[in-house]
């Protein structure tokens, strides 16, 4: 957490980035990252060296439309001087709203109670355009991994779906566990639906979440709606009880970082990514 003094002022914000030229969101040394170019461009601002806590972490290429973050400055500066100078400050592919004075204790991460993400497939023609390449998982251009008619699969991809919400051990969706915090999360919702496009969307809501777990629920229920993989294997995985592992995670340019929510509620209603 970002330290105080009497003569600091606690600000939080939401920002939207594009994640595809992004090694991820936490700062890491000789890469590009969100919270490498935020600070970069608050010490500037500030002329002071500025840390940016962030409300979680998203891996290389995911993108997000409702980071929280926050950042400590001196009391002369004003919420539209904040925005204006980042806006300036900062590259095209991050966008960060107004900044909004918080008590002195506030973390995005550790205040923060549940966080949603949504993933979003494109299949069939709704995956031709060339702009959702960086946007979206166009599960047509990967081997012949075809979903078929999207009312269908939206169909089946549901019935997957109300299979995961629950207090459970995660750890067989999951790249890595997390030792110091334990393998079970707290889902609350998880609904697929489909937007104007034809495009799928996977949303999830939940306490927390493993390295990569959104990524293989949403590759093992895309390869079992395309008759790829037995659709038991869902509820045996969600239950432990078998060794065997999602083939692969969804790519990760389908997926956004898309709320997070505080006692005063989401900082972002649920929507689309665009």
């Amino acid at each position: 957490m970002s330290e105080n003094s009497d003569n600091l002022t606690r600000f939080r914000a939401t920002i939207q980035y594009d994640g595809t030229d992004f090694h991820g969101s936490q700062v890491q040394p000789e890469v590009r990252t969100v919270q490498g170019e935020l600070e970069t461009a608050l010490s500037r601002l500030l002329d002071r060296p500025t840390r940016v806590d962030l409300a979680g972490r998203t891996d290389t290429g995911v993108h997000a439309t409702a980071q929280e973050i926050a950042f400590d400055a001196p009391p002369s500066w004003h919420s539209s001087d904040l925005r204006r100078g980042l806006t300036a400050l900062l590259p095209p592919d991050v966008e960060v709203g107004d900044p909004r004075q918080r008590p002195d204790g506030f973390h995005p991460r550790f205040d923060a109670d549940r966080r949603r993400y949504v993933y979003a497939v494109a299949p069939g023609t709704a995956g031709e355009s060339p702009f959702l390449r960086r946007y979206a998982w166009r599960t047509d251009a990967r081997g012949g991994l075809l979903l078929g008619e999207v009312e269908r699969s939206v169909e089946r991809l549901s019935a997957l779906a109300a299979l995961i919400p629950g207090q459970r051990d995660f750890s067989g969706f999951a790249k890595a566990g997390q030792p110091e915090r334990g393998v079970e999360c707290g889902v609350e919702s998880a609904t697929w639906r489909t937007d104007a496009g034809g495009r799928l969307l996977f949303e999830i809501v939940a306490n927390r979440f493993l390295h990569h777990m959104v990524r293989y629920l949403v590759g093992t229920m895309v390869e079992i709606a395309a008759a790829r993989r037995d659709e038991t294997d869902m509820a045996a995985i969600l239950a432990v009880e078998t060794p065997s592992r999602p083939v692969f995670p969804a790519p990760p340019g389908g997926l956004y970082l898309a709320g997070v929510r505080y006692p005063d509620g989401w900082n972002r209603e649920a929507e689309a990514p665009w």
